[in-house]
């Protein structure tokens, strides 16, 4: 593309210099290669006008800014590259632009969210893609995801393609670090929901109300139709006052879909769902009562969409696996392993909340804490862990910069004086001793990684999968 024809989709663009042809347009410096356009625009953390000179090091041959570039390359000056930016996007991307849009926020459950409604939109001969914490997946490709929410040049890239390859409908998370940096700038959903609010992040947003209001850009700033809001979550509640056309989701609240007769066992939920179209009556293979609320929010979804109750009843009960959350280690002894992503408060209590309801045995779980994220969390988790657990392993979970014994130091002060506690910083270790000591009845909770096959010890990944080890383990069992 050359630089004139890019000036000719913006309002007041003014170019200097050569109208040179251009590869890429890019707005991360470090992303830049030779013939690429880079555009400065202003974010929540820094100014893209800082990085002008590495980018044009890297070979940018045009500078999309609110300011000059220097001499010898072409510029291309417009009032306001954010602005510019979210303009561009769309028309540089058609087939992204064309495509059904389906968003979901919040603390927990936006990727057990995202799978099912993945799930409802096939069963209704839709072609769907996900965009999320695990992957980006769409007509029989994935891509493992380095971020849950990717840039916007990125972001619209995966659209793209997603329609050149018959996706009519995407679902993707919007995580609150991408809502807070302009991620999805350029984006209009057709479909928003909001899970919950729980403390995490509060290293990157600094207080529960800064973190409340970057998840609420997502109906104020990003939503063009319906909002799907969880009403026994006060802030989904405030939202609903802020947005009262929303549909709202419950189990203990008033609401228009309302989850009820709730059956929670080791074989998965059953649960009766009114909604405004009448009652569902589902059944579902996935354990634990916090899906009830993915699979209201997921009903929900649907119901916006409108999409009928046969495909939705169809689709809950056959999907089965969302990897790394309250999955099951299966294994020939019968022993009762699971494997969850819970990494906050909140999560390890309805985890370990959820294993107690379908225990008869002991609890044991382990669990460790973030290195290098929000500090305030430790110890309100191993209060969490040793109030539900009989028999607590507090170790590692991807430690990254900071000692694990440090992290570990952070977490005691919160543990019940009379817990049943092992401290084990290596989490290998921790796992192979927990299964070795489990009876047949007992059940073990391996929360923090979920779906992670690594470990960040460092700056560096290292290959570590709770799953594998923990199927090792009970494979070495007598």
């Amino acid at each position: 593309m050359k630089a004139s024809e890019l000036a000719s989709l913006l309002d007041q663009a003014e170019l200097s210099g050569p109208d040179i042809d251009f590869n890429n347009l890019k707005v991360d410096s470090r992303a830049i290669k030779p013939g690429d356009a880079f555009m400065a625009v202003r974010g929540s953390l820094t100014d893209g006008a800082r990085f002008i000179p590495a980018a044009i090091a890297a070979g940018a041959v045009l500078i999309v800014s609110e300011t000059e570039a220097p001499a010898g390359v072409s510029s291309l000056r417009v009032p306001d590259a954010k602005a510019a930016l979210k303009m561009l996007l769309p028309r540089l991307n058609p087939g992204a632009a064309s495509l059904r849009m389906i968003g979901v926020t919040g603390t927990n459950g936006k990727t057990s969210t995202t799978y099912l409604i993945e799930a409802i939109l096939k069963a209704a001969a839709y072609k769907p893609g996900v965009i999320g914490t695990i992957e980006t997946r769409y007509a029989g490709k994935s891509i493992a995801a380095e971020l849950t929410t990717p840039g916007p040049v990125e972001l619209f890239a995966s659209l793209e393609d997603m329609h050149k390859n018959g996706v009519d409908t995407c679902v993707m998370e919007a995580s609150s670090h991408a809502l807070d940096q302009d991620r999805i700038l350029g984006l209009q959903y057709d479909v928003a929901l909001f899970t919950n609010l729980t403390q995490d992040h509060l290293d990157y947003h600094h207080d529960m109300e800064t973190y409340f209001m970057a998840k609420r850009r997502l109906f104020s700033d990003y939503c063009r139709g319906v909002a799907v809001l969880n009403l026994d979550d006060a802030a989904g509640r405030r939202l609903m006052e802020e947005f009262p056309e929303s549909l709202g989701y419950a189990v203990n609240q008033p609401a228009d879909i309302r989850a009820s007769e709730i059956v929670n066992t080791i074989d998965g939920i059953r649960l009766k769902v009114s909604t405004p179209r009448g009652q569902l009556d589902l059944a579902s293979p996935l354990r634990g009562n916090f899906h009830v609320y993915n699979i209201m929010a997921a009903v929900g979804a649907a119901l916006a969409l409108g999409i009928d109750d046969a495909a939705i009843t169809k689709a809950i009960s056959e999907f089965d696996n969302v990897p790394g959350r309250m999955q099951r280690v299966e294994n020939a002894k019968g022993l009762n392993v699971f494997v969850d992503y819970a990494h906050t408060p909140d999560a390890l209590e309805r985890a370990l909340a959820n294993c107690r309801e379908i225990t008869s045995g002991r609890l044991i779980v382990v669990f460790g804490c973030g290195g290098d994220r929000d500090r305030t969390k430790r110890p309100i988790m191993g209060a969490i862990a040793t109030r539900l657990a009989d028999l607590t392993y507090v170790s590692s979970d991807n430690p990254r910069t900071e000692d694990p014994l440090a992290i570990i130091a952070d977490i005691l002060p919160g543990l019940a004086s009379d817990a049943n506690c092992i401290i084990e910083a290596d989490r290998r270790t921790a796992i192979e001793q927990a299964v070795a000591g489990m009876q047949p009845d007992d059940c073990l909770l391996l929360a923090g990684k979920g779906h992670e096959n690594y470990q960040i010890i460092g700056t560096a990944k290292q290959h570590f999968s709770d799953f594998e080890i923990a199927a090792a383990a009970i494979e070495a069992r007598p």
